[in-house]
């Protein structure tokens, strides 16, 4: 058996499995199907008093079924894989395979005897230490070969498995009671199986004959425990760089989220493809990552340097660098970036060629600050400073558009406007007069930079309206067209004076009134009501529109009256901010005609918190409005029926109501009201 010391293995291999602190010791267990009729078992101890009792008791493993054909088994099949617990192989196993260097190092961990005499506490320090060495690389051996993890008594296949059932197994250290160790458990079936993934987010850093690879590994550390990496001349071919599977060392506790592994490149010429592969605990290599190609390159050291700056017939600026030829391969270009001012961000406008060394703006602004930086696939290295560049501006700015705005009832005007499309807006001016055709004044003393605006009015005036205009300035001060005008009205809070109501005349088709309208200028409409003498109320009967031309008087007529009944009636004014006069005097006049006598029988009844009301009918009857008045209040209309009866649903218990109905027919006319129905509720 070759022999290996602690201290070249400590050199040549990083720790694959940190020692955990436990409060008791364990086993921890993974199970995973095959493709086809078997499940790979691979356990390991938690600490390295539970590695020496597993190598000094063995491991015992179980099975219990517990489904099958997906239903719950009520007698849990139990089976023992193991004849005997397993152990270690006995050390002449283990050197039919020493030229296996992971064999040889678990050999060496399990076998081999300490050489630190403990003489001191130093001493017995270092021998711990030592301890938990062999422990981790015993482990780490067994991570890495399936054959050793079985020779290490770690691993063990259920061929016995079904594709219809699912096991709970459970791995123990037969240890006597006096010694506690946790057992460990893992449900599976052949159901279970899945194919083995591919790394993720494979990325390449390529320098001076030199790579350094970075993936993944946080989303995939529960099913690998190592890597190969392998590289490829046409993306086809590969082969691992190096005899070792990568793992990324860590501190204790700490779940790394990326792995890294360099490799040499023999030059910068030739392009290399790479790819991972993942080991998990079974020895099984996963799917490769998507592969990532490149060449070696040389580093950027130095910066481009502007040497020239020329503005051509104000309106282009050139720019020309320099910058060592013998870089053009490996950079990717050049990128220029500009602001109008020296501080702040600056947007790029331009990414050329490793070959270009000069670029032409033909879009600057008025004020422009350069800056120019080199780039590869890396890096990126900006130029020393910023180059300024100023154009001569002349030209006033577009006129502004959009302008709106209104007042509220406290004064306060809001406007607002579109935004200007020049590139070197600055700000705006608004003006603001009490006539279209008078000067219109600054309303504020300095540029709006915004594209609103809040103006104070004087709602207090007889003026019914304000006018606004904006001018827009530009960086150099110059100043557009006046924009179009804005008109707003002042709120109004003085309603209009009254009507009066002229004369009013009974004739065969009704009633014809006649009024003059409001002397108000802002008046819309007339709004016309009448009141019956059993009506409690006025009721809205109609309404007249003004004319765009002002007329003195206004005519309505009246058509639904019933004969021989006595109407009162009024007329209000209401402006255009919905403002409403004081009613005009009312003037009372009786309809053409006799009323039309029909007695109507109301009656009312109260079922299950209701009370129903029902009625003699007639012929011709459009609709039956339903009068109510409740305890001292006088009657009023409540609500209307085309049918015979009503059901009113709003009960004052503990009151007085009262009810009466009036037919109205189809001609417009109306009955008498019918008799009065009085419940004490």
């Amino acid at each position: 058996m070759k022999k290996l010391t602690l201290l070249l293995l400590f050199l040549c291999w990083t720790l694959s499995v940190s020692p955990q602190e436990s409060g008791s010791k364990g086993v921890r267990l993974l199970a995973r199907p095959a493709q086809t009729d078997s499940i790979q078992l691979r356990w390991a101890p938690v600490d390295k008093e539970t590695w020496k009792l597993g190598n000094m008791y063995g491991y015992v493993v179980e099975r219990y079924t517990i489904l099958r054909d997906g239903q719950a088994i009520e007698d849990r099949e139990r089976s023992i894989l193991t004849d005997v617990p397993l152990k270690p192989q006995k050390l002449d196993v283990w050197q039919q395979y020493e030229d296996d260097k992971f064999v040889s190092t678990a050999a060496e961990c399990i076998f081999g005897e300490s050489v630190v005499p403990l003489v001191s506490p130093a001493a017995i320090a270092r021998r711990y230490k030592e301890e938990e060495n062999k422990f981790s690389f015993a482990l780490y051996a067994a991570d890495m070969s399936p054959l050793t993890a079985k020779l290490s008594g770690l691993y063990l296949v259920d061929k016995t498995a079904q594709a219809n059932e699912k096991y709970l197994y459970i791995v123990h250290i037969p240890a006597p009671d006096s010694i506690p160790v946790d057992t460990a458990f893992a449900f599976t079936g052949l159901s279970e199986y899945f194919p083995l993934p591919k790394p993720l987010d494979l990325t390449a850093r390529w320098t001076d004959r030199q790579v350094t690879l970075s993936w993944n590994i946080l989303y995939l550390n529960h099913i690998y425990n190592s890597y190969i990496v392998e590289k490829s001349l046409d993306g086809e071919n590969y082969t691992p760089i190096s005899e070792n599977a990568s793992i990324q060392a860590s501190d204790e506790g700490v779940n790394p989220e990326w792995a890294y592994r360099n490799d040499s490149l023999p030059d910068n010429q030739t392009v290399w493809y790479y790819r991972i592969r993942g080991i998990n605990a079974f020895g099984e290599i996963g799917l490769p990552s998507d592969s990532v190609v490149g060449q070696g390159r040389l580093q950027i050291t130095e910066a481009p340097v502007v040497t020239n700056k020329e503005i051509i017939e104000n309106r282009e600026v050139k720019l020309s660098w320099t910058f060592p030829e013998e870089m053009n391969e490996y950079i990717g270009g050049f990128r220029l970036y500009r602001s109008e001012k020296p501080e702040g961000t600056k947007e790029k406008i331009y990414e050329g060629t490793p070959q270009e060394r000069t670029y032409s703006d033909n879009s600057p602004e008025l004020t422009n600050y350069y800056v120019l930086s080199v780039y590869d696939g890396e890096t990126e290295k900006f130029a020393m400073g910023t180059t300024y560049a100023e154009l001569i501006d002349s030209i006033p700015p577009a006129m502004p558009t959009g302008l709106a705005g209104k007042i509220d009832s406290a004064g306060t005007a809001y406007i607002t406007w579109n935004e200007n499309t020049d590139k070197d807006i600055y700000g705006y001016r608004l003006f603001r007069s009490n006539h279209p055709d008078f000067e219109f004044m600054p309303v504020s003393p300095a540029e709006i930079i915004e594209t609103a605006y809040s103006d104070t009015v004087n709602i207090k005036t007889l003026s019914k309206k304000i006018y606004y205009r904006l001018r827009a300035v530009d960086k150099r001060g110059n100043l557009s067209d006046f924009s179009e005008i804005l008109e707003l009205k002042i709120p109004d809070f003085i309603p209009p004076v009254s009507p009066v109501i002229k004369e009013i005349t009974a004739e065969k088709d009704g009633i014809l009134l006649a009024w003059y309208n409001s002397s108000s200028s802002d008046v819309v409409r007339h709004t016309i009501f009448r009141k019956s003498e059993t009506d409690s109320a006025f009721f809205f009967i109609g309404k007249v529109v003004m004319p765009e031309i002002f007329e003195k008087t206004s005519t309505y007529k009246d058509k639904n009256v019933q004969a021989g009944e006595t109407y009162l009636y009024r007329v209000e004014a209401e402006d255009d901010a919905g403002l409403r006069s004081m009613p005009s005097s009312p003037l009372y006049v009786k309809a053409l005609g006799e009323k039309t006598a029909q007695q109507i029988v109301l009656k009312a009844k109260i079922n299950n918190n209701n009370i129903t009301l029902s009625w003699t009918t007639a012929n011709n009857i459009a609709r039956v409005l339903i009068y109510k008045a409740t305890g001292q209040e006088s009657l009023r209309v409540y609500g209307s029926s085309t049918e015979t009866s009503f059901t009113d649903k709003e009960i004052p218990f503990g009151k007085t109501v009262k009810y009466m109905i009036k037919f109205v027919y189809n001609d417009g006319t109306n009955s008498d009201l019918s008799n009065e129905v009085i419940l004490n509720l």
